[in-house]
């Protein structure tokens, strides 16, 4: 619903007023509504829980300082995707010398996996359970150039409809319909020899 002067009237808009007059109840209540989809595109995005942790944190700080200017031209969770997706697009340029470093060498088993799906490791098994089909599927999204992740994250895993997505990634709906097909081929190329059984 939006009022005579085109603004989106909604719940979380109205939220954002009071959050402006310094009513923490309200930024509370924000940050719960919302908490678990910002804190699901981070670490789908970067794979790290402590790294997802902090942006999430830093996400609703920017919410939060941002509230006293922000004017409801669009609903909250497209706004607040856009917040997300801009901390996650900085982290990346910031962290441009380490693509493949964003698990640390020494995290989990066996090294880091970003490297080890680089470097063409195969599974041990004929055929990998589902844990294992899940890792592989999330390290080869973690590959994905910046703008086919995001836009393969946001329309499959968070049912973000193209003109969603088109307005957090700020282009064209054919863009992200074209970003998400590229998406798509490269992580099939990507994962057809880990599905397939060994000879």
């Amino acid at each position: 619903m939006a009022d005579k002067r085109g603004k989106i009237i909604e719940p979380d808009n109205e939220l954002m007023k009071r959050v402006a007059k310094g009513d923490d109840d309200a930024f509370r209540t924000l940050f719960e509504r919302h908490y678990r989809l910002a804190y699901a595109v981070i670490y789908r995005q970067l794979g790290v829980q402590s790294i997802a942790e902090d942006l999430v944190q830093e996400a609703f700080l920017r919410v939060y300082r941002a509230a006293p200017k922000y004017v409801p031209t669009a609903k909250f969770s497209t706004w607040l995707y856009t917040v997300v997706t801009n901390l996650c697009l900085n982290y990346k340029r910031d962290k441009a010398r380490d693509k493949l470093r964003l698990v640390g060498s020494k995290d989990g088993e066996g090294g880091n996996p970003l490297e080890q799906l680089a470097a063409g490791v195969e599974p041990e098994h004929d055929r990998i359970d589902e844990n294992e089909r899940a890792r592989v599927v999330r390290e080869a999204i973690a590959e994905l150039p910046e703008n086919q992740r995001m836009a393969i994250v946001l329309s499959r895993y968070e049912d973000k409809s193209y003109e969603e997505v088109a307005e957090i990634l700020d282009t064209t709906v054919a863009a992200v319909k074209s970003l998400t097909s590229r998406a798509r081929t490269t992580l099939k190329e990507k994962l057809a020899r880990f599905m397939e059984p060994e000879d």
